[in-house]
């Protein structure tokens, strides 16, 4: 018997499994131990004269392996011919999103466990024997504070596609949870911590009794202090920034010749990736017909030319991965070029951590609440704040943060493998290997 620790994460995807020195991560997309959540599907060939991808015609379920590709695979895969097919990034954001239709539940489904078999495949093979047994995280919540059936959905989902690729026994843990318990495996004396897993697709605040004593222990309800949760992470820090420092090149704020402004909802469309429903808005025949238009009666119609280039490439996912690349350049800098070539030979723009801080301001203050209410739930301050999660590297946040909560220790965990680690510790733990 195998058993596993698997962070089928918003981003990135990884799989760990316990040895008698920790955890080890296996190998997922070359030798790398991580795996970005993506995924390319080869659209049926009496579509491809359709620019218009509808993720309702989508069906994973009948295509086989050899026909899909993941990760950096599929990224490449979509950049190549954007219209050949479907790219599906982060479908964990989705899981949890009200009113699904049975058929869209079931494809959203196959997705998950198409991505699930890919990377259980290849951990068997770096293993060479079968995983049975894993311990899968999940957010605290997935969809909002006020999303419980919501939340039930998302783990119905997970757990039919887990079951779908021949996991035999399932558990979940909660993804700041695992953070802890693996950090608890370094501790020497007893801490309450504030777990602070700032994802692409969620943030997840606990506040965790942990200690050398306290990990022996199979039932850890009572360690767990205070909890909070949202559907907010890197992704939205991402799209507020192609919004406030990509989008004014291409007709965001400009005006026709009427004296009329653009509306923004065409622009807030086209960066929000992680919305089906925005998505299929931006590229609708309806709003192809509206922004055609926009580029005829612009004052400047050169710049809304670029948001006609945009969606008859159907880039969406470009523009936000190049705000992204930006938004990692200004953990180091104070400020950056984002590379447009892809829509204009040499267009770019300058990206500052400035303008980032002022558009994702509400953002900051989300966050400031969710710690405030595991705080008060909690009945106490941490003496640590434990951090994890792509974005709790972002200069930004870690500045916001020790404004707020001065004289508080942080210490960072691995960004990006310590919810693995602590799933496979604790899979070790209940499965008793």
């Amino acid at each position: 018997m195998q058993c596993a620790g698997f962070d089928y994460g918003t981003s990135n995807c990884s799989i760990g499994v316990p040895t008698g020195h920790g955890v080890k991560l296996l190998p997922v997309e070359g030798d790398a131990s991580q795996i970005p959540s993506t995924l390319y599907a080869p659209r049926p060939e009496e579509m491809f004269g359709s620019r218009a991808a509808d993720v309702r015609a989508l069906d994973v379920a009948s295509q086989s392996k050899a026909d899909l590709r993941f990760g950096r695979a599929a990224l490449a895969a979509y950049l190549a011919d954007p219209a050949a097919g479907y790219f599906i990034k982060s479908p964990k954001s989705f899981l949890g999103a009200n009113g699904l239709s049975a058929d869209m539940r079931a494809r959203f489904v196959a997705v998950v466990a198409a991505m699930m078999r890919n990377i259980k495949d290849r951990a068997e093979l770096a293993l060479d024997r079968p995983v049975t047994h894993v311990v899968l995280g999940r957010p605290v919540h997935f969809q909002g504070a006020l999303g419980d059936d919501e939340d039930r959905q998302a783990v119905a989902m997970l757990e039919e596609a887990a079951q779908t690729v021949g996991f035999r026994f399932i558990e979940f843990l909660f993804e700041p949870m695992a953070a802890a318990m693996d950090y608890e495996s370094r501790l020497k004396t007893e801490q309450c911590v504030l777990v602070l897993d700032i994802g692409g697709g969620t943030t997840d605040c606990s506040m965790v009794r942990v200690g050398p004593k306290r990990m022996r222990g199979i039932d850890r309800r009572d360690d767990v202090l205070g909890h909070s949760g949202e559907r907010i992470g890197g992704n939205d820090y991402d799209q507020l920034l192609a919004l406030a420092s990509i989008m004014p090149e291409l007709g965001l704020g400009d005006s026709l010749r009427s004296g009329l402004p653009i509306p923004n909802t065409y622009f807030v469309d086209a960066v929000t990736t992680n919305d089906v429903n925005a998505q299929q808005r931006f590229y609708s025949a309806r709003t192809r017909k509206e922004v055609a238009r926009f580029e005829r009666e612009a004052i400047e119609p050169k710049r809304v030319r670029r948001l006609v280039r945009l969606q008859h490439r159907r880039q969406s996912y470009r523009l936000v991965g190049a705000a992204e690349q930006g938004k990692i350049a200004l953990s180091d800098g104070v400020e950056t070029l984002v590379d447009l070539s892809f829509l204009e030979p040499g267009l770019g723009c300058v990206a500052t951590r400035t303008l980032m801080k002022s558009s994702c301001e509400r953002l900051l203050v989300h966050l400031a609440g969710l710690i405030d209410a595991v705080v008060r739930d909690a009945g106490r301050s941490p003496d640590v704040i434990y951090l994890t999660g792509g974005m709790s590297g972002s200069t930004i946040v870690r500045d916001d943060l020790r404004r707020r909560m001065p004289g508080v220790e942080f210490v960072d965990g691995d960004h990006f493998a310590s919810v693995t680690q602590g799933l496979a510790l604790w899979a070790q733990r209940i499965f008793r290997t």
